[in-house]
């Protein structure tokens, strides 16, 4: 079972499913997509297989970023059986972007934020600030120093996954 590939907002995607033990001709398939847009879906029957199509239209309503879809069979109307669940993302068309996009690892943002508090808290200029969206007030610095070294291993060790890295570092020796 498929369910649903990964997609760009405004193309058109079609998908097939093959289910041996249901008939397209007798039985209703139906994909549920979530996020914050929500899209129904129903597969027509196409040489014994499920043909589902998403449009244009469709896609192009779909934000960029996470969903889920839910695959649901109604075998000759006698109720509903769930088949699948999987997670697709939706990527944004780059086709009439203005802005640039931050493909930086989000811990990689929180540090620079991170780094930029520190350096407003060290020159006295600042009593809160803001990181992302949040607005803090009187951290002290060995806190915000803390999280900048936790975000520092933390970035190194998925660029490098064999890094050791931190104050605590934790051996054992066994027989």
């Amino acid at each position: 079972m498929y369910i649903i590939p990964n997609l760009t907002q405004g193309d058109r995607v079609t998908w097939t499913e093959k289910l041996p033990d249901y008939n397209p001709a007798t039985d209703t398939l139906s994909c549920f997509i979530r996020g914050e847009v929500q899209l129904d879906l129903t597969a027509t029957a196409d040489n014994g297989v499920w043909l589902f199509v998403i449009s244009e239209s469709e896609s192009q309503r779909l934000p960029p970023g996470k969903n889920r879809a839910q695959l649901v069979i109604y075998p000759g109307g006698t109720g509903r059986k769930t088949l699948a669940e999987s997670d697709f993302t939706v990527c944004q068309s780059f086709e009439n972007l203005s802005e640039p996009i931050d493909t930086r690892d989000p811990d990689e943002i929180e540090l620079e934020e991170i780094t930029k508090a520190i350096a407003k808290l060290v020159s006295g200029a600042v009593a809160e600030y803001y990181i992302g969206t949040r607005r803090v007030r009187y951290v002290d610095l060995d806190s915000l120093t803390r999280r900048q070294t936790y975000l520092r291993n933390r970035l190194a060790k998925k660029k490098n996954p064999s890094f050791i890295g931190g104050r605590n570092v934790g051996i054992r020796f066994c027989n």
